[in-house]
């Protein structure tokens, strides 16, 4: 019985991000935070409209910065891609353990900003959520890390690009170039006591009708805007 109740929440946090799960009823939410009353979160959204949330059910993290050398074997990520051959990250975010699995797969996400280029521009992009298997320095950067690879991987880390692979579900797995420009963050657990008005927001809701209901709510630290 265990071991199936095990199962089943695994598959739940599995679906919570992925928009395949609810189809046309999943929605992500990106503003900040209007107010917040017992269990109904207002988000004024960043195109200007107002968005009333039921987080009663839903699980809350604060996102806090991260950087590259925190990005490991085995460390569990979620990133916003652009592109194909190769696919770039538009941000990468680390799951604490506890959630782990998340939204695990590579599916189609949806427009967000491009912080990578310079001058800011919103892109069609995919997500990928899994287990990072294996880092290499960028192509410029492999013969170097060949020759030293503990002390040049952890400069490619902190002064330019690098390159994952992103392992998810029975045999999946994506090659996903992470340019030093590409905002890292991390998830920290938290509660609904972060909901403070003015803070940035990034929800993912599921809509049935004129309900909204959170599934996540993702609160910028410090006034941190969540790049997801």
């Amino acid at each position: 019985m265990k071991q199936i109740s095990k199962t089943l929440v695994a598959a739940g946090l599995t679906a919570l991000l992925s928009s395949a799960a609810f189809a046309a009823q999943i929605e992500r939410v990106r503003g900040t935070i209007d107010k917040a009353e017992g269990s109904t979160l207002t988000i004024k959204t960043d195109d200007g409209k107002s968005e009333t949330v039921d987080v009663g059910g839903a699980k809350f993290a604060w996102v806090v910065p991260s950087s590259l050398d925190a990005i490991k074997d085995g460390v569990f990520i979620g990133t916003a891609t652009k592109g194909e051959n190769p696919m770039t990250a538009l941000e990468v975010v680390l799951f604490p353990e506890s959630m782990r699995g998340t939204g695990e797969g590579h599916y189609g996400w949806d427009t967000i900003t491009d912080q990578t280029g310079g001058a800011s521009a919103k892109v069609k992009s995919a997500m990928t959520n899994g287990t990072v298997k294996a880092e290499t320095a960028n192509a410029a950067k492999v013969k170097s890390a060949m020759t030293n690879g503990t002390v040049k991987a952890d400069k490619a880390a902190s002064g330019g690009e690098r390159t994952l692979t992103v392992s998810y579900g029975k045999d999946g797995s994506k090659e996903i170039v992470v340019p030093s420009s590409a905002p890292i963050v991390a998830f920290e657990p938290a509660d609904k006591a972060i909901l403070t008005p003015g803070a940035k927001v990034f929800a993912v809701v599921a809509k049935d009708g004129a309900k909204a209901e959170g599934k996540l709510v993702a609160v910028g630290k410090d006034g941190l805007t969540p790049p997801m």
